[in-house]
């Protein structure tokens, strides 16, 4: 098996970004495409896997054919090409996928056999196809908000996880707190794996407990049926929590609280203004790496 990687252009147009997968659409195994950094300016990286070795000219050949198909020029494309290591690689990605934890939350996933230690709370959360195993450092800061909620005596009764994921907030919520969750995303997907994530960590379905559901953001019938919210947990990206404050703030309890994140630093201020600006007041930053995790009251 062999991993291709291509940089592109700061001036790549940035129409074509997710498309430039289909260069080798008929070959790979699979593909991403991620900024090189968590900067903003950072380069864009396309990367392959393939199963035999490719020739750098047909690479070459086809990147020219699709660059006159869509309008731009790369010049010196800077193919890597690898070898990747003759390993089991379902092995392998549990192995780094180790226990780890958050507070009192230990976090594992299914081939751990091991008992959950004594005074800990077991999240089992697997590596899926949906966000959310909890080592990204947007995932800690909301866990660590909440448990920062619980020990100033914050109890909500009515909490909302918008844009769920792996389920992984709204679960570690509903075992914090035991008060009726309500988990959201657009991605039928997500939500099934959230449902599932329900399922392992023993978290009863329904109105009472916790509801994964499929639904447009805030306009879903389940967030208008069972606002408002105490309690809002958002770890999205932060364009879309500057344009979703007026849905969100409409869908929360007048002193309700809100945990924002998905932002990278030097993106807290604008998300910070935006909410100020509709009612609500900074109570903690959660600073892990590049990323803020906000904590505000309406």
């Amino acid at each position: 098996m062999f991993h291709i990687r291509l940089k592109l252009p700061l001036d790549f147009p940035a129409g074509q970004r997710e498309s430039v997968s289909a260069l080798l659409g008929d070959l790979a195994l699979s593909h991403s495409l991620m900024r090189e950094s968590d900067a903003l300016d950072a380069p864009w990286l396309a990367e392959w896997l393939v199963m035999d070795k490719p020739d750098a000219a047909i690479l070459n050949t086809r990147l020219q054919i699709y660059a006159a198909l869509h309008d731009f020029e790369m010049e010196n494309p800077d193919w890597q090409i690898e070898k990747l290591p003759e390993i089991d690689w379902l092995a392998h990605s549990y192995k780094q996928f180790e226990p780890f934890t958050v507070g009192p939350f230990f976090i594992y996933g299914s081939h751990f056999q091991d008992p959950v230690p004594d005074g800990l709370i077991g999240l089992q959360i697997d590596a899926a196809t949906a966000f959310g195993s909890g080592e990204h450092g947007t995932t800690k800061g909301c866990l660590q908000a909440m448990l920062d909620l619980k020990g100033k005596g914050i109890c909500p009764w009515n909490i909302l996880d918008m844009g769920t994921g792996s389920g992984i907030l709204g679960i570690a919520a509903w075992k914090l707190w035991h008060t009726p969750v309500l988990a959201v995303d657009n991605d039928g997907e997500a939500v099934r794996v959230a449902a599932h994530h329900q399922e392992i960590n023993g978290v009863q379905s329904g109105a009472a407990a916790m509801m994964s559901v499929v639904g447009d953001g805030f306009a879903a019938a389940d967030v208008q049926q069972k606002k408002p919210f105490e309690l809002i947990i958002a770890n999205i990206l932060a364009g879309s929590l500057v344009e979703m404050v007026r849905d969100l703030t409409a869908c929360c309890d007048e002193k309700g609280f809100i945990i924002l994140s998905g932002i990278l630093n030097e993106q807290a201020a604008d998300v910070i203004a935006a909410y100020h600006a509709h009612g609500f007041s900074l109570k903690d930053t959660i600073e892990i790496g590049n990323w803020s995790t906000l904590v505000m009251q309406r």
